[in-house]
């Protein structure tokens, strides 16, 4: 099993002295044994398991439990979006360095995907070059960075520098403002991440973004979120809008069955409609490891999705795209 939704907690940030008193908005980790407290702004934001920063540790229960291979990234809170874009450029070149040092020493289990100052576009794009050459296999990027979504155009040159790379984006869902009007960030996670990721890709298809970046690699969390949706509309609308058609030359599924899904839909009805709209193929393991407080992904094992799809999505599938993102040029 290969899983391609994980997280990593660096155990020492923001790296650099100058940023850890800067601002206490910065994330840092409090190691206590085997938790470990995620401080941001003074609070208590989530207790992570040792796994969560410890590889070593790590590696050894989840090949007990017969995985082979995990790809990391920053958990979604190490974003900083806040950040003064010198600030977070700096940050961004100490955690990537941080995590292609980390994944080297693990004969090939571990795999990583960088971070880039999301509130800069310019400086994001000037980076990934910088990523590519530290072995680093893409980057995780919000569905909803500041300033403006990944639809815009400020973010095109961004997105044409990962194509020419072949580098993997792997859009996480966030929650944004919306998020604190919650009551429960559990409530907030459930209603919120589902949107967030389905606009961020039916932006990329509906403004012709996709059309644009033809070989784009793209992965999106939680199944893509309430994308499964909004396709038929987006066809209806596309179907009787002549101006769309000129953004979106081909229907709406075409441009989502060019992408990858997790199967974080947390049912079997829902994956396999998924599934039937993009491919049995482009779905691929990802489990939000290690921040579930369960297994999110037991639907894989439901009467309803075929054993070979469920083999295919935790093995086939994501070695397939690993292996598309290491291959040769």
């Amino acid at each position: 099993m290969i899983d391609l939704h994980t997280h990593v907690v660096p155990p020492r940030t923001p790296f650099l002295e100058r940023l850890a008193g800067s601002d206490p908005r910065w994330a840092r980790l409090e190691p206590a044994g085997e938790t470990g407290d995620v401080i941001v702004a003074g609070s208590n934001f989530r207790t992570v398991r040792r796994v969560a920063w410890d590889l070593v540790e790590r590696r050894e229960r989840l090949a007990a439990d017969g995985v082979t291979g995990h790809l990391l990234s920053a958990m979604p809170e190490l974003f900083a979006p806040w950040a003064p874009a010198g600030d977070a450029l700096d940050y961004a070149r100490a955690f990537n360095g941080w995590l292609a040092a980390e994944v080297t020493g693990h004969d090939g289990f571990f795999t990583g995907l960088g971070v880039v100052p999301v509130q800069d576009p310019v400086a994001a794009a000037a980076l990934l070059g910088e990523i590519a050459g530290q072995g680093l296999l893409g980057v995780e990027i919000p569905s909803a960075p500041p300033g403006a979504p990944l639809h815009d155009p400020v973010w095109a040159d961004f997105l044409g520098e990962a194509e020419r790379l072949g580098l993997l984006l792997f859009v996480h869902a966030v929650g944004g403002a919306l998020a604190a009007t919650f009551p429960h960030p559990g409530a907030a996670n459930g209603v919120v991440f589902p949107s967030s990721i389905g606009q961020a890709v039916g932006g990329l298809i509906a403004a012709g973004t996709l059309e644009r970046f033809p070989r784009l690699r793209l992965l999106a969390s939680h199944g893509g979120g309430s994308l499964l949706t909004s396709l038929p509309r987006l066809d209806f609308m596309r179907a009787t809008t002549p101006a769309l058609q000129e953004l979106m030359p081909q229907p709406p599924a075409v441009y989502a069955q060019r992408l990858w899904f997790d199967p974080l839909l947390f049912d079997a009805t829902l994956l396999m409609a998924l599934v039937d709209v993009v491919g049995a193929d482009r779905v691929v393991l990802g489990t939000d490891y290690p921040f579930m407080g369960a297994d999110p992904v037991t639907h894989l094992d439901d009467p309803a999705v075929p054993a070979a799809l469920a083999a295919a999505i935790r093995v086939t599938n994501p070695q397939r795209l690993l292996t598309s993102l290491t291959a040769p040029t």
